[in-house]
């Protein structure tokens, strides 16, 4: 597909997957959720401090966030950020492990830092 300028209906999808998660997950809008998962993503890489456990099913809100707006947006925005999501995700378990009995190709929720 290719990609070009978004559209209107491509901006509404985006705002609605934003309004329609806003009770779930407090106000996020799509590249804001992309922003705080890339910076969590690096956070894993660069080693997860384990005092701060309690925080780490808080920190995965983001890509809980993305999970669940990906089907309320258009194709058109799917295509245009996929690679970014799929990017990120790969680093991720890269940077983790599967929690104990889960498969190794265990999504983001399965997976804990590596330490």
């Amino acid at each position: 597909m290719d990609v070009g300028a978004l559209d209107a209906d491509d901006y509404e999808s985006v705002h609605r997957a934003s309004r329609s998660l806003t009770a779930l997950y407090g106000t996020l809008t799509l590249n804001a959720a992309l922003e705080a998962w890339e910076a969590w993503v690096q956070d894993a890489e660069d080693g997860f401090d384990p005092e701060l456990v309690w925080e780490y099913e808080d920190e995965l809100r983001c890509r809980r966030w993305l999970a669940a707006a990906w089907p309320v947006l258009t194709e058109r925005v799917r295509a245009a950020r996929q690679a970014e999501l799929d990017a990120l995700d790969a680093r991720y378990r890269l940077a983790t492990v599967p929690l104990p009995g889960q498969p190794d190709d265990a999504r983001w929720h399965s997976r804990r830092p590596r330490q």
